[in-house]
């Protein structure tokens, strides 16, 4: 079949349904795979735990310099700390290069704003890239220089495992540019989901694109779920011809990989499920109520804070507006944070670009003003 003759194939599973026009753009687009927080490295909770303890054993909170330019079997002798550090996340972890430490290791850690780096010049990298086909790089510079963040540091200083997990949550929320805080708000405020399939978040919760907002994906995912168990199935089929990467050899733009875009939403799931917001269970990501969880639950579903929005405030539902949480879950500390931040006084209704601006700066806009009523 022929990609065209694929799209129609999946318009005619049901050719109303919102989603299915939806994934037919999407898959189309060479920035279909969304979010990606990795491309090299099998990123866990231990993984970051591991390395940041390593680090933080060896230099503490200094700056250190790395091997600068590929490995050659020679040691640079300013670079005597990273040496140590390598050899100790091979002794633990079981991998890593003085190549790999760097150039794959160090940015994810860095992206998740667990790590500093600095160029030649002592001068800061600012992490604003995105990583994934037909996306903006920031230039490419030499890393002179690495050192915990202030995340980081606090992180390997936590006194409790607790602590160290919502650190760990604000890295993955920065890793996965708000993903996480966007779960939150999905499975918080509406009652119609309460929990979030892995398909569900590869399909449509990934979707970084400019123009894709909040209510869109809610939209997109009520009616994912009206399909049929079959209709599903077909659709994963088809999804699955058209993104084989074997179809446009030669082409890497254009190129699709299936595998790839679902290994990728896996390495998030993983990464969320060891969060103090998420757990996984049976395949399905749920607001955490366990040990290290942050919420308290079962919640009253009938009780939430976004029906009460609208009550308490006696404001109308509008088209592309979306409800969005002032003071957001990574200010929370406790479930006794969590219970207060996840109160319709804590809402606002903001139209979707607006609430669109807080995911892209990763809600560290949040002071809010209003004027006394008259």
């Amino acid at each position: 079949m022929t990609n065209y003759d694929i799209l129609k194939k999946i318009e005619k599973i049901s050719p109303s349904n919102q989603f299915i026009g939806y994934i037919i753009n999407r898959i189309q687009d060479d920035n279909y795979r969304g979010i990606q927080c990795s491309q090299h490295n099998r990123l866990t909770y231990e993984y970051f735990k591991t390395i940041i303890d390593i680090i933080y054993e060896t230099v503490g909170d200094r700056a250190f310099h790395i091997h600068v330019g590929d490995d050659n079997g020679i040691r640079q002798h300013q670079a005597e700390y990273y040496y140590k550090i390598v050899n100790g996340i091979n002794d633990i972890i079981g991998k890593g290069t003085i190549n790999s430490v760097k150039k794959n290791t160090f940015p994810d850690m860095a992206r998740a704003g667990l790590l500093e780096r600095f160029d030649k010049n002592d001068e800061k990298i600012i992490e604003t890239f995105s990583i994934g086909e037909g996306k903006t790089a920031r230039t490419r510079c030499v890393v002179s220089k690495v050192c915990l963040s202030d995340l980081g540091i606090r992180f390997a200083q936590a006194s409790n495992e607790f602590e160290r997990r919502k650190y760990y949550t604000d890295a993955v929320d920065a890793l996965t540019k708000n993903a996480a805080t966007e779960l939150v708000e999905l499975l918080s405020t509406d009652e119609r989901f309460e929990s979030v399939s892995i398909e569900e978040f590869m399909l449509i919760l990934s979707d970084d694109r400019d123009g894709v907002h909040y209510n869109d994906k809610l939209m997109y995912l009520a009616d994912y779920r009206k399909l049929s168990e079959n209709q599903k199935h077909d659709l994963e089929i088809l999804i699955k011809e058209y993104c084989n990467p074997d179809r446009n050899i030669g082409n890497k733009i254009h190129a699709r990989d299936y595998h790839n875009w679902k290994n990728e939403s896996q390495q998030i799931f993983t990464l969320l499920s060891n969060s103090t917001y998420f757990k996984v269970i049976n395949g399905l990501l749920l607001l955490n109520n366990g040990e290290y969880g942050l919420f308290v639950y079962p919640a009253q579903r009938g009780q939430k804070p976004k029906d009460k929005y609208f009550r308490y405030h006696n404001v109308p539902k509008c088209q592309n507006y979306e409800l969005h949480h002032i003071v957001p879950f990574k200010k929370a500390s406790t479930q006794k944070d969590a219970k207060y931040i996840d109160d319709e006084r804590n809402l606002i209704y903001l139209s979707s670009n607006k609430h669109a601006e807080f995911t892209a700066t990763h809600n560290i806009n949040i002071r809010a003003s209003y004027n006394e009523p008259v």
